[in-house]
């Protein structure tokens, strides 16, 4: 019933200054301003004072990096209180970003999945935009009977808040839902769940 070894989790970057970039918006969730302060850390002045930074507090391992960003040398820092108020102003941002744009994201992979449906919606290219995982592996899921998308799965079985089904997670990863597939879990023989256990993070 459970349906493991389908392993299509994204392989992340390692945030970096990229040549070339003329603009540099860079986006990050609570755990990735590390990543987003060693990046600056490791680009040029020039590259600082070319780079937007927008931030959200949203945590789920509880680290916060507001202050140290808030201290860092860049042009212009805007901060969030969710991290889909800052997907809304990503979207804003790169809707009306020029040619020369980079764009840098970390933080979970739930709101580096969203981020990217932001960037791939103006067809940004997969050579302007790096990608860091910082902090826990939680999973965003989507349903597959309801069409409901959760937040922060730890479980491999969990109740939909949407159709109130058991599902189970499935291992596959959907760059296009950006998020994993939850089906009913007792969907052959009703029921009959597989054992409750904790998500491979």
């Amino acid at each position: 019933m459970l349906i493991t070894g389908i392993k299509s989790r994204p392989v992340y970057d390692r945030l970096q200054p990229m040549t070339g970039g003329l603009r540099h918006l860079i986006a990050g969730q609570g755990s990735g301003g590390a990543a987003m302060l060693r990046l600056l850390a490791d680009m040029s002045e020039n590259q600082r004072h070319n780079s937007t930074l927008l931030y959200s507090t949203e945590s789920f391992s509880g680290h916060s990096h507001l202050q140290a960003l808030q201290d860092a040398d860049a042009a212009g820092l805007e901060v969030f209180a969710s991290n889909q108020a800052l997907i809304d102003a990503l979207r804003e941002r790169l809707g009306d970003a020029h040619m020369g744009t980079r764009l840098y994201l970390s933080g979970s992979e739930s709101f580096i999945g969203t981020a990217m449906q932001a960037a791939n919606a103006v067809d940004l290219n997969r050579d302007e935009v790096l990608r860091e995982h910082s902090g826990t592996l939680v999973r965003r899921v989507w349903c597959a009977h309801c069409d409901t998308y959760t937040e922060n799965v730890t479980q491999r079985v969990f109740i939909c808040p949407g159709c109130q089904l058991n599902l189970v997670v499935r291992d596959h990863y959907s760059r296009r839902l950006a998020a994993f597939q939850g089906i009913k879990a007792d969907g052959e023989v009703p029921g009959e769940l597989p054992p409750a256990e904790e998500l491979d993070t």
